[in-house]
């Protein structure tokens, strides 16, 4: 059986397990879900934070304008921050030493594909030079979203292991 098969039966009895031990768990991948509280976000925080979870345990942290949501996750921390604000992201995610995963689930959304990257961004680009200088362990990332493609490329230059993020929006308008 699969693992995602498994979880998926076993869910109901590993939904709100927490770790009660008096040592520190060893995290071997730890995301940051930018856009925790929408659809996508929730149910990639319940996946990465389920035990069973290949690449895990993963330590995870949601981020959103909303703060917790009411149906929380209890083996996520969350991160209440305006991701359009620089001083905000700043403030917020500067701390976040650990993390080695961006997950990029959130959108402002405008009908014109142009508009839409003018918008979004600047919101990608202040998480990333917020984190990318304090998070040695992050790795490489391309986003995908509906109607085209984001694509973030690193290279070495200030920032330690990264540094220029270079933003390519390829629409796909036919």
């Amino acid at each position: 059986m699969n693992w995602w098969l498994s979880r998926s039966i076993n869910n109901a009895l590993q939904k709100n397990v927490e770790y009660r031990g008096t040592h520190e768990i060893s995290y071997q991948n730890v995301g940051l879900i930018i856009g925790v509280t929408g659809v996508v976000g929730n149910s990639l925080a319940g996946t990465l934070s389920s035990t069973d979870t290949p690449g895990g345990p993963w330590k995870v942290y949601g981020v959103s304008r909303r703060g917790t949501p009411v149906c929380s996750i209890a083996k996520v921390t969350y991160i209440q921050c305006d991701v359009s604000k620089a001083t905000d992201v700043q403030a917020k995610l500067s701390t976040l030493k650990d993390v080695t995963h961006i997950f990029w689930v959130t959108l402002a959304f405008d009908l014109s594909t142009a508009k839409s990257c003018e918008i979004n961004g600047p919101m990608f680009r202040n998480v990333l030079t917020c984190v990318i200088p304090n998070a040695p362990n992050l790795r490489p990332t391309s986003v995908s979203r509906r109607g085209g493609c984001i694509i973030w490329e690193f290279t070495n230059q200030l920032m330690g292991n990264f540094m220029l993020l270079l933003m390519i929006c390829l629409s796909t308008r036919t």
